[in-house]
């Protein structure tokens, strides 16, 4: 089976048709999408100007880091059930465009650097040179996956 017969397949399935056929649930699912990525890219941001020493520093780094990255993995499961209904309900429309796999990419690449940030915080009392490259890097790559994911509309699927 390859990736247009399991988007055939996926689109023909109870649930698809459920979410295809209810006439708020696509709205309502990339609302949620929409308003935890927005959510999601405030945690980042905010870690990121600490990393730079602009704000938050009256907390700890280390202090700072875990709860940030705590809600950033609490939005990152919000997004991948929501991405998964979108998924669902549009398969044709996701699972074979450039921009949907280019935003997994950047997706896979950002929490292997959010996962260092994290641990590196734990470690060091005062921000390295490193760690403020890495955390604009992070920032610029969720910039880049929220453009990628507004560009699955506009992009012709494979």
């Amino acid at each position: 089976m390859d990736i247009y017969e399991f988007g055939d397949w996926l689109a023909a399935t109870a649930p698809s048709q459920l979410i295809q056929n209810v006439t708020w649930a696509i709205p309502t699912i990339q609302s949620v999408h929409i308003l935890s990525l927005a959510l999601l890219f405030t945690s980042a941001l905010l870690l990121s100007l600490r990393f730079a020493g602009l704000g938050l520093t009256a907390e700890p780094l280390a202090q700072l880091a875990a709860r940030s990255t705590r809600r950033i993995w609490q939005l990152l499961v919000v997004l991948a059930i929501t991405g998964a209904l979108l998924i669902t309900a549009e398969p044709g429309r996701t699972i074979t465009n450039p921009a949907f796999f280019l935003k997994m990419g950047l997706l896979v690449v950002v929490v292997v650097l959010t996962l260092w940030l994290a641990s590196s915080a734990r470690r060091e009392e005062k921000p390295t040179g490193m760690q403020l490259s890495v955390a604009t890097l992070a920032v610029l790559l969720w910039i880049a996956i929220i453009f990628a994911g507004r560009f699955i509309a506009y992009t012709k699927p494979y």
